[in-house]
């Protein structure tokens, strides 16, 4: 997270989302477990050129220093958006089947995605999480979970010339401040950014790309999750 943050993060919101780390000693990413069995969002970039056995997943921390050595759940497939693109980080979602199911609890939940056609208006405060970067100028992850409260923007406002000059697609959606004072950063990505329906939490989008990390005109874009509803269902078999 850069620029404001907290470190202390309520439990029944950031105990949804799940670590995942390379033996090799990579840094951690972050991914959704969805309400299924065995199942998490997560996007495409952190998967290339990368050996399944070399994912863990852990659930349930808030400080990666409680990490132990070959703990965490194996993963048995990692199944990419086929339209993703590179390029442009279209299409920036992929689902991660787990060998065995997670066991929830006080601390370890599901996110429920956004209902069909939920469209959430334009200066919602919804929350991203990770364990990114606190500063752009540093090099290291933070070891505690990082979360932070960014209000929805406009895809019209995001797109115009002194922003992102039509960059996003309609499968991208951004969030933050035009003056920078909180964003998501680098190490971020695949964070939830979660907005509060009621009282239930709901998976608004994935922490995708952006211009550094929280500068002004450059809020973060995050992958759309509302428009992956019917991917996500038709291959998972789980409506």
């Amino acid at each position: 997270m850069g620029n404001e943050e907290t470190e202390d993060p309520d439990a029944g919101l950031l105990g949804q989302e799940m670590s995942k780390e390379r033996e090799e000693g990579f840094g951690p990413k972050e991914l959704e477990p969805l309400p299924s069995r065995g199942l998490s969002v997560a996007p495409v970039c952190s998967f290339r050129l990368s050996r399944l056995s070399s994912w863990r997943v852990h659930v349930g921390l808030v400080s990666h220093s409680t990490v132990r050595p070959h703990q965490g759940a194996l993963v048995e497939r990692i199944i990419a958006h086929p339209l993703y693109s590179a390029q442009t980080h279209d299409y920036d979602v992929a689902l991660l089947q787990l060998r065995t199911p997670l066991h929830f609890s006080d601390t370890v939940g599901a996110v429920c995605l956004p209902a069909e056609d939920q469209d959430f208006p334009r200066g919602s405060q919804c929350w991203v999480s990770g364990w990114g970067h606190t500063d752009p100028s540093h090099t290291h992850s933070s070891d505690m979970l990082q979360d932070t409260m960014v209000p929805l923007l406009s895809t019209q406002l995001c797109n115009s010339s002194c922003v992102y000059s039509g960059a996003l697609t309609p499968r991208m959606l951004c969030a933050g401040y035009l003056d920078g004072r909180a964003d998501a950063c680098q190490g971020d990505s695949g964070g939830p950014l979660v907005c509060l329906d009621g009282g239930t939490w709901r998976l608004v989008g994935v922490v995708s790309w952006g211009h550094g990390c929280a500068e002004p005109n450059h809020p973060g874009v995050y992958a759309k999750i509302a428009e992956f509803l019917d991917w996500i269902h038709d291959t998972t078999q789980v409506d």
